[in-house]
């Protein structure tokens, strides 16, 4: 493509004149392509930032991780909900002899949410296994109830989220794991 030499713009194909500043055959030579230097180094505070771009294998990213403890708070909350709620109406219903709520709840539910509580307590704290109890739990419970006849799609949608609950707390254990590999920064190394 042609370049104008008075103006720098570019001439079209097959066009005689600068549509820009309209001089008639004014092309520029071919520019040569710029080369570096063969002694030229490298910048250093290019190679430094590349550097601290890389993140050793294994390692997971801190949002990742905000994340992660994020997915863990959700599923402790959605399981500390629903065990207070079975605990607190499966012993109401069944000591108070409420007949018409001891269809849902009784103390098979009162155990249940008892569990839930249980679990939530060490989920809290970033438990894989008990996340994966959990999500068993809350996923047989979600079939018994599907089988009775009451189907929920916010059951479901609970589901998901205690799915995505367990792949975190896998994510956190990885990262437990990557921590007691790694020696501490504070001790000094043996010569």
């Amino acid at each position: 493509m042609a370049v104008c030499k008075r103006c720098g713009a570019a001439i079209p194909l097959g066009s005689k004149a600068c549509e820009v500043c309209a001089t008639y055959g004014a092309m520029a030579p071919a520019q040569p392509v710029w080369t570096a230097p063969k002694d030229a180094a490298a910048a250093p505070e290019l190679a430094s930032s590349a550097a601290s771009w890389a993140t050793s294998p294994g390692a997971i990213r801190k949002t990742d991780l905000d994340k992660a403890w994020k997915g863990v708070r959700r599923a402790f909350w959605i399981y500390a909900v629903f065990g207070g709620f079975n605990l607190g109406l499966g012993a109401v219903a069944e000591l108070a002899d409420l007949t018409p709520l001891q269809g849902v709840f009784n103390w098979y539910g009162a155990a249940e949410g008892a569990a839930f509580l249980v679990i939530a307590f060490f989920v809290r704290a970033g438990s894989f296994p008990a996340a994966i109890v959990g999500g068993l739990l809350y996923f047989l419970d979600t079939l018994a109830i599907m089988f009775l006849g009451h189907f929920s799609y916010i059951r479901l949608v609970i589901l998901v989220v205690l799915g995505e609950a367990i792949l975190a707390t896998n994510q956190l254990r990885k990262q437990r794991k990557l921590m007691q590999q790694q020696p501490p920064a504070d001790q000094p190394r043996a010569a």
